[in-house]
């Protein structure tokens, strides 16, 4: 439509009525939030198309898993609370509000991330870390993820899952272009390195205690 990726958001407006039908006849199994796109993107203050898919299956008795970039999720904690069978993973790779801000515009910073986290937790609700994308020279230094776990910890997360960098093209070029502004070289990241970050993550979170989970 020759406008850049992200400035035109699609709504499924009539999404709530298609999912209370589907949940009239099959109401089993766990239904994500988040597995494609976000479901706490700021238009859905205006549209409440998350809000309304969670009164939906809270009403059939289903389980939820939201994953999500977003401390607006914080909005339907009404809902969520004492919802047995629900479960919010917040995303966050780069613990650094700064740099963050530069990697990630529009998106919360991670400071209100794991505030969030704290209140869902405080709340009862199960929760996690997407510690994603680990992106080489980045955020994969020790005192990188220490900080990243420990802030986990710190929000009552018993739970971490990670899951490196995966280049595509385009953001690939938008990533390298602003880490060039910053003068920050992004690094491969093969299997080794990999099994590197792997390994640092696995001791910090045995130490916190914490339950470490590959994402693929």
């Amino acid at each position: 439509m020759g406008r850049p990726w992200g400035d035109i958001v699609e709504v499924k407006v009539n999404f709530v009525q298609m999912l209370k039908r589907h949940l009239d006849r099959h109401s089993e199994g766990t239904f994500g939030l988040g597995t494609v796109t976000d479901p706490y993107q700021a238009i859905e203050r205006d549209h409440e198309l998350s809000r309304g898919s969670l009164k939906e299956l809270n009403r059939a008795g289903s389980s939820v898993s939201i994953l999500t970039k977003s401390d607006l999720v914080l909005r339907d904690l009404d809902l969520l609370a004492g919802w047995k069978d629900a479960e919010v993973g917040v995303s966050i790779g780069i613990i650094d509000d700064h740099l963050a801000a530069l990697l990630e515009p529009g998106a919360p910073q991670p400071t209100r991330r794991l505030a969030a986290l704290r209140r869902l937790s405080s709340e009862g609700i199960d929760t996690y870390v997407m510690a994603a994308p680990i992106i080489p020279g980045v955020c994969d230094s020790e005192e990188s993820l220490r900080r990243l776990v420990d802030s986990a910890e710190n929000s009552g997360v018993r739970r971490i899952m990670w899951d490196k960098y995966n280049p595509k093209p385009m953001a690939g070029s938008r990533l390298k272009s602003a880490l060039s502004r910053q003068s920050i070289e992004l690094r491969p990241g093969d299997q080794a390195w990999a099994r590197v970050v792997a390994e640092r993550l696995s001791r910090l979170c045995r130490d916190a205690e914490i339950e470490l989970v590959d994402a693929f």
